[in-house]
Parts: structure tokens; sequence; C-alpha cells
């Protein structure tokens, strides 16, 4: 009997063993991570190249379409504003013997064109001068301007191009120029 008794007693503390809180608590610990992040600017264009053609002087040539023909897209992870930058155009056999100048003042005259931009959306006709000094791109509606700002990853605007060609230039030459569209930090 005492040994039916001793059991019983055993199989009972046996079975409060896994209700009992533990003698010994475990402890535990955390890692924190921390990283700063890098922004990036970053631009990609839907157009590079403007192959316009045989001109004559004095003479206004549009992109097709007029106000989508460029897609400007941030590719980076920060927000951006858009600048823009002419330059004279150059002879492409001899850029150092002949070009015509970028206007400062939206006239052209000998040797001497002009350049806007239109940008998609915003008032109908409303091209916007380029000169040689970088500057911000402007939008332009019912009268108010705000500079092109493109937010995040993927967020774009379309332009479109317009030139005048100069009211008089050495014929038979191939002239070339450059536009620069950048990003800076918003």
């Amino acid at each position: 009997m005492k040994a039916v008794i001793t059991s019983i007693v055993a199989a009972i503390i046996l079975a409060l063993i896994p209700c009992l809180p533990p003698l010994v608590e475990g402890s535990s610990g955390e890692v924190t991570i921390t990283m700063n992040t890098e922004s990036v600017m970053a631009i990609t264009l839907s157009q590079t190249n403007w192959p316009i053609g045989d001109v004559a002087s004095n003479t206004e040539k549009m992109t097709s379409p007029a106000a989508t023909w460029c897609t400007i897209t941030n590719s980076g992870n920060a927000n951006i504003n858009i600048y823009i930058q002419g330059e004279d155009a150059k002879w492409v056999d001899n850029p150092g013997a002949y070009k015509w100048i970028l206007s400062n003042d939206e006239t052209n005259g000998k040797h001497e064109y002009v350049l806007w931009y239109h940008i998609a959306m915003d008032t109908a006709d409303s091209y916007t001068f380029i000169t040689t000094t970088e500057t911000e791109m402007k939008r332009i509606k019912n009268g108010s301007t705000s500079t092109l700002n493109l937010r995040a990853h993927d967020d774009y605007a379309q332009f479109g191009l317009k030139l005048l060609t100069p009211t008089f230039f050495y014929g038979s030459r191939q002239m070339e120029t450059h536009i620069t569209i950048s990003a800076v930090a918003a």
C-alpha cells in the first residue's frame, strides 16, 4: 500500500511539473540596425535626337507632337527639379570655323537662332525661351509659373521644342547643337 501511495504521489508531482513556473528565467536581447539611405538623382529621356533635315532662313520648326515629343522620367529615388541649357549650333564638318549663336533675347538675326520648349499640359502655346545659361524648366498654367518638379521614382513630364533659324546663314552646311536636361535635388 505504501508503494501504491508513493507511486500516486510521484505521478501527481510529475503531472504538476509542466504547470510550475521555471526556476531559471531565460534572457533575450535585441540588435539595432541603423543605416543611412543614399539619395540618387537620375533622369532618362525618351528622345535624344531631333533630325530636322533641310531648313530655310527665318523659319520655325517644331517637334511633332508639339508638347509630348520627349518624356523626362525620374529614374532615381529623390525629388528633383529639372533644368535646361542650350548652346550655340556648330558646323559639324568644322566646329571651330562657323557657328550659329543661340539668341539671348528671343530674336533671331544673322547667324543667330532661337530655341524654346513647351511642357505638356501647359497653357496652349506657352513656349519658354532656352538660353546658354542653365535655368529651371517651368510649367505655365493659367498665367501662373511653377518649377518643373518630378517626385519619386517613375514620375515624368513631357515637352516639345521649337526652333527659329537665323535670318541669314551660309548654306550647304550641317549644323548641330545640344540641349542639356539635368536634375537637381528639390
